[in-house]
């Protein structure tokens, strides 16, 4: 289309040039406007040009980003082909690895296949070995019943010859133990005899002694006043029964205490003195008199220490008199603070305590 128009113009203007100012123009039949119909169509093929040349260059445009963009496909390919290239060195290389892994659980497997049956073949010799033992062991065990048996028929017999044995035995002890008994009944006998003979000479030269030295008043030495009194307990809390009246001089009161054990009654020095004789008066003369019985008189080496006088028990006499009442005991040799009187399980009841020096 563009190059018919072209060719029309330029024909157009050429016939004009040729002819210009000339009367013949009519004469050709060409038409008076047709100057001005070449210029538009000039003008108009101008800018059709225009818009060619501006579409060229956004074809041109067009293509440089298409370009770029070929370039850019271009790159990413060649990336990505070098992704490929190291992809498939990868599994090459694992490929190799794996080739290895199983060459070796192969080879491993086909080592321990050898070795399963290596071990299968040595269990087999061991069970036809215990197989052989087990059978050993039955012909062992029938006749170990066997001797088994014989020896229990021997033990019925060693049984039968024990308890006849055995009873022929316990006939002779037991008549060997009826003749030791009757020998050691003699012999303890005599024995009871003589040592129920010696007790009594021994209790009646001690109760002699006792007596003596309980009856007979030794004051070898001054009166040591007694600085503090003190008891266990007081009979129902009286103070008539208070400790302070057994050495108030007067014998028409006593000292009571309770019954919770083990009474006693301290008499104490104002220093160390070294004892003789120790007076005591039984509370009651009456039918409890007998409560005293069995009292112990001890001398304080101090408040832990206690030591026995040498006659230190009290045994009560009958008489319901001062005189049959009163009981002198000898600590000689002993050295305190004070003196103690000890009664277990009873009521301890004074009248009067004096303590004389040695």
């Amino acid at each position: 289309m563009l190059l018919l128009s072209l060719f029309f113009l330029f024909s157009s203007f050429g016939l004009v040039s040729a002819h210009e100012g000339n009367s013949t123009d009519i004469a050709l039949g060409m038409r008076p406007n047709s100057k001005g119909i070449v210029l538009d169509t000039c003008q108009a093929l101008k800018e059709e040009a225009q818009e060619i040349r501006q579409e060229g260059y956004s074809a041109i445009d067009k293509a440089d980003i298409i370009r770029e963009q070929a370039y850019r496909v271009k790159d990413e390919a060649y990336g990505l082909k070098d992704e490929a290239y190291d992809i498939k060195e990868s599994a090459l290389e694992a490929r190799s690895v794996l080739e290895t892994t199983l060459l070796e659980t192969l080879v491993l497997m086909r080592s321990q296949a050898t070795a399963t049956n290596l071990y299968i073949q040595e269990i087999r010799t061991t069970l036809s070995s215990l197989t052989t033992r087990i059978d050993k062991l039955e012909q062992g065990q029938g006749q170990i019943k066997l001797e088994f048996g014989a020896v229990k028929q021997g033990q019925d017999q060693i049984k039968e010859k024990e308890s006849y044995t055995l009873s022929s035995l316990t006939s002779k002890m037991d008549m060997m133990e009826e003749e030791i008994e009757d020998h050691i009944d003699e012999k303890a006998a005599l024995l009871s005899e003589k040592l129920l003979t010696t007790l009594v000479t021994v209790e009646t030269m001690q109760d002699e002694q006792r007596i003596g030295e309980t009856d007979k008043e030794h004051k070898s030495g001054e009166l040591i006043p007694a600085t503090r009194v003190e008891q266990s307990s007081t009979y129902k809390s009286v103070k008539s029964y208070g400790p302070q009246k057994a050495v108030d001089g007067d014998i028409a009161t006593l000292t009571h205490t309770g019954n919770l054990g083990r009474e006693w009654f301290r008499y104490y020095f104002a220093e160390e003195r070294a004892i003789g004789q120790i007076k005591v008066v039984n509370g009651p003369w009456n039918q409890y008199k007998t409560r005293l019985n069995g009292a112990k008189v001890f001398v304080m080496a101090n408040d832990l220490h206690r030591s026995a006088c040498r006659f230190n028990t009290i045994t009560v006499r009958e008489g319901e008199n001062l005189e049959a009442q009163t009981y002198y005991l000898d600590c000689t040799g002993n050295t305190g603070i004070g003196v103690e009187i000890v009664l277990d399980n009873n009521y301890l009841e004074l009248k009067e305590i004096a303590v004389y020096a040695s």
